[in-house]
């Protein structure tokens, strides 16, 4: 179902078929719907009905990494099924691989069954090279009555050649009351406030959060940094918690709160605040702090959340993080 900050979008792109672009990059933050507009909107065009709700509809085509994708998943992950390539016994790949788009390619220039064909890929800036290299040759000669659906939260990893093919569609966050009303109507926690200030105002995201109990996590670790930055705990009895909640989720949070730290040190009441409910300890805790030592630490975290497939081994650099924590609270 479509989220009803989206549905103005989908009403824009569905109004004039006669000017339609044969190729679309959805982008914007995560947690605001793009996949599910992107899924609606492909449905309109191929025509509702055909089996299209149960993942067997001949001419809807979906491109994920196949480490996303699970045949009893949702209707993308069944869809995308289609163009799992790797061998039996052999890792699925993290990223959308050439092999899939090669396929598809095969695919979608035999003949359809329909008026359209429709591809959707997502996350499109999880193409490696090789693979956006070889999109791009349908996207400068598409099949006729085919449109491409990017959609992305990192259109900037893209490659310019791509997005210089596409017509642009940005997906903004919601006004804040809607996003909350929004919530009310999805489930009774208390911290739905909260989650949509963690998920950065993004309805989705928030909603995962309370029902996964990310909220739970979040606050452990933070509890965690606390100890840390205070010298109250060993550090080497850390990197096994952090790394059952997902090192990607542990250091996420981890670089929120840094940066919460910089920015109450300047501004203490932020409207930028990722964690503004943990305000009361972060405004003290940020006129402490060696400020050198915590844009190091934000550097290093970046850059490892860009590259999570970095073979770094997960307990040194956690430990190494730890290291400099402590540190970050000595001026």
């Amino acid at each position: 179902m479509i989220a009803p900050w989206n549905e103005g979008i989908l009403r824009k792109i569905t109004a004039d078929r006669d000017r339609r672009p044969h190729s679309w990059l959805f982008c914007g933050p995560q947690g605001l719907g793009k996949k599910e507009a992107a899924c609606r909107y492909s449905e309109l065009l191929l025509g509702e009905g055909r089996g299209f709700s149960a993942a067997s509809h001949p001419d809807f085509h979906v491109l994920c990494p196949e480490a996303e994708l699970d045949p009893e998943g949702s209707l993308l992950q069944r869809y995308g099924m289609r163009y799992y390539v790797t061998k039996p016994g052999q890792q699925p790949k993290s990223v959308i691989s050439v092999d899939q788009v090669r396929a598809l390619s095969n695919a979608i220039i035999s003949f359809g069954h329909g008026s359209f064909k429709v591809v959707l890929i997502t996350p499109a800036h999880k193409m490696n090279i090789n693979a956006a290299n070889a999109l791009l040759k349908s996207l400068e000669e598409p099949p006729t009555n085919t449109v491409f659906i990017l959609v992305s939260d990192r259109p900037d990893l893209l490659p310019a050649t791509i997005l210089s093919r596409c017509s642009r569609i940005d997906f903004r966050i919601p006004p804040r009351q809607e996003a909350l009303s929004w919530l009310a109507g999805k489930t009774d926690n208390g911290r739905a406030a909260v989650a949509l200030d963690v998920a950065r105002g993004a309805p989705l995201l928030a909603e995962e959060y309370l029902s996964s109990g990310f909220l739970d996590a979040r606050d452990a670790v933070i509890r965690d940094i606390q100890s840390v930055m205070n010298g109250r705990i060993d550090v080497t009895t850390l990197p096994g918690r952090w790394k059952d909640l997902g090192m990607a989720s542990s250091l996420s949070i981890f670089y929120g709160v840094m940066s919460d730290l910089v920015k109450t040190r300047y501004v203490p009441k932020s409207p930028g605040l990722i964690n503004p409910d943990q305000l009361g300890w972060l405004h003290p805790t940020s006129k402490r702090i060696h400020l050198k030592r915590v844009f190091a630490l934000l550097e290093r975290v970046g850059r490892y959340l860009r590259d999570t497939n970095s073979p770094l081994d997960k307990n040194l650099l956690l430990e190494d993080l730890f290291l400099d924590l402590i540190k970050v609270g000595k001026k």
